[in-house]
């Protein structure tokens, strides 16, 4: 599975309907919604379970609450890569006993839908999706996430020409410090495979200072590591340096496990670099986690590195490295968008 980057979360989190904050120590006093609501964006496992423990009871019911269950549960059901779940949840949403409650969740509900297609692949139906949500936004700020997400799934579908266009009629302005962050990000990434390094460098460097004005600090250090790869680019080894120290090895909490393993590539990269010669071990090394590198969404800046070594023929573009083992129901969005 190809996931989308530091976006994907970002978005999904932006997309549920009427979000409010819950305090962990007093989950237990919530509603079901809530707590379902509140373990979605933290821990979708533990959500899913919840909600397997409590569906019964929400067949029963026809209301606003079963309706914003459901919507959680899909969002749970995407970051878990659970398809069965997503399709299993679509039906129950599309179902006629929540006609009069689904109109307000229904850009979060087509929202996830294409969000599940791009970090599946399904690029095609993910589009198609994304410009329907578009038509069922209720605010600017929805209208941008849609926006964004479009933008995304074009550039994963190797055309970022498309998702330049589409992200310079983003207003930052309406956004907070960490949506804009988020914004920048994805230029930052967008200029990357356009070829424009000095563009992305500028976008994650401010990137990284919207999160650290909002305390967002994880994401702050996880920039860090888009910015090392966009710096050897644009060959500015000064600012590698610079950056590289920010990351302690206090930092490694804060990342991935696949940033971690891209950071070592840079490491070995910036060593290759001073060589003047790709050395064996990040020979092997590229090989060995390519894969890894195509699904963090790393592919871009590490063939770039590559051709500076003229060695791009390292890695693989076997397309069946990249095979989806299950493919989602093209028409999960079909009660809503024509032609989805």
């Amino acid at each position: 599975m190809k996931y989308i980057g530091v976006l994907a979360a970002f978005i999904l989190y932006l997309a549920i309907h009427k979000v409010v904050a819950i305090d962990s120590v007093n989950i237990e006093q919530e509603s079901d919604s809530e707590k379902i609501k509140y373990l979605s964006l933290n821990y979708p496992e533990k959500a899913i379970e919840f909600y397997k423990q409590n569906a019964s009871k929400h067949l029963l019911h026809s209301n606003e609450e079963t309706m914003s269950v459901y919507a959680s549960v899909l969002i749970a059901a995407s970051n878990s890569h659970n398809i069965d779940l997503m399709e299993e949840v679509i039906g129950l949403i599309a179902d006629d006993r929540l006609d009069s409650f689904r109109k307000p969740y229904l850009f979060t509900i087509i929202n996830v839908i294409g969000v599940s297609y791009a970090m599946n692949m399904q690029y095609t139906h993910a589009i198609k999706t994304h410009k329907c949500a578009l038509n069922h936004t209720n605010s600017h700020l929805e209208k941008m996430i849609s926006k964004v997400n479009l933008a995304i799934t074009y550039r994963m579908h190797n055309q970022p020409a498309l998702s330049y266009q589409i992200l310079q009629t983003i207003d930052e302005a309406i956004l907070n410090g960490r949506r804009a962050a988020g914004v920048l990000v994805e230029k930052g990434n967008t200029a990357m495979v356009l070829g424009e390094f000095d563009s992305a460098v500028r976008a994650y460097k401010a990137a990284r200072v919207q999160y650290l004005n909002g305390g967002h600090h994880r994401n702050a250090m996880r920039v860090v590591v888009h910015l090392l790869g966009a710096a050897l680019l644009d060959e500015r080894y000064k600012l590698f340096d610079v950056s590289r120290k920010k990351l302690d090895p206090q930092s490694s909490t804060y990342l991935t496990e696949n940033e971690l393993t891209y950071l070592k590539w840079l490491d070995l990269i910036y060593q290759s670099i001073q060589d003047n010669q790709i050395s064996e071990l990040a020979a092997t090394y590229t090989s060995n986690n390519f894969a890894v590198f195509i699904e963090a969404g790393f592919q871009a800046p590490v063939e770039s590195l590559l051709k500076k070594f003229k060695a791009q023929h390292i890695v693989s573009h076997d397309p069946s490295t990249t095979n989806i083992v299950t493919k989602i129901d093209d028409k999960l969005a079909h009660s809503w968008c024509d032609g989805a």
